[in-house]
């Protein structure tokens, strides 16, 4: 009985120069070698490199979808006590790295300010501004900081929810916060935030 080398098909004819399912010359298969055997080991070759090569896709997919933050709205603010200013987001970061339950969304350079909502422990949900153009050279950290008191918006929806994945022992923060307030001095700050996989 010989076996094909390409197919692995049994052929009971040892007359038989090719085989009869895939045309293989079945001469050309090298002298002290078990097909079969040779079949095995060229599927456990294709595995060996196929599986890690799936694992590092398929990783890569769900760092791509699950690691990158996703904002998008803008709040607008005028007059007293924030100033002037149109702030559009650009990325955020989970609360977490400053140990607290929130988020921190930022606009696209170190002056372009952040919105930071977050859960006070005793107040509940708050809404702090890092108003845009205020922060100090050199590391811009050192800003004016302005919180919203909510008895001063007629609406003031905001919500901050974590997600149940964790990079780098980070949990990933969403919400939105929806803003509609005018403060005594006359100021204004109104817009929409809405902010997913915040790490």
């Amino acid at each position: 009985m010989k076996i094909c080398h390409n197919c692995l098909k049994q052929i009971d004819d040892n007359d038989a120069l090719y085989c009869s399912k895939c045309g293989t010359r079945l001469t050309d298969v090298p002298s002290g070698s078990d097909p079969l055997v040779q079949g095995r080991k060229k599927i456990a070759k294709i595995l060996l490199i196929a599986l890690p090569l799936n694992i590092l896709i398929i990783g890569g997919v769900l760092f791509i979808n699950k690691g990158c933050s996703k904002v998008e709205g803008t709040l607008v603010a005028t007059g007293e006590p924030m100033g002037n200013f149109a702030f559009v987001p650009k990325q955020c970061r989970s609360g977490q790295h400053m140990n607290f339950f929130g988020a921190v969304i930022l606009g696209a350079g170190p002056q372009d300010g952040a919105v930071v909502p977050f859960m006070d422990p005793a107040k509940g949900k708050q809404v702090k501004v890092e108003v845009p153009g205020s922060c100090e050279p050199p590391d811009y950290e050192k800003c004016k900081e302005v919180i919203i008191d909510p008895k001063y918006c007629s609406q003031y929806d905001v919500v901050v929810d974590k997600i149940p994945i964790m990079i780098n022992e980070i949990f990933m923060m969403k919400g939105h916060l929806n803003l509609d307030c005018t403060f005594p001095g006359g100021g204004t700050a109104k817009g929409t935030i809405i902010f997913d996989r915040c790490n």
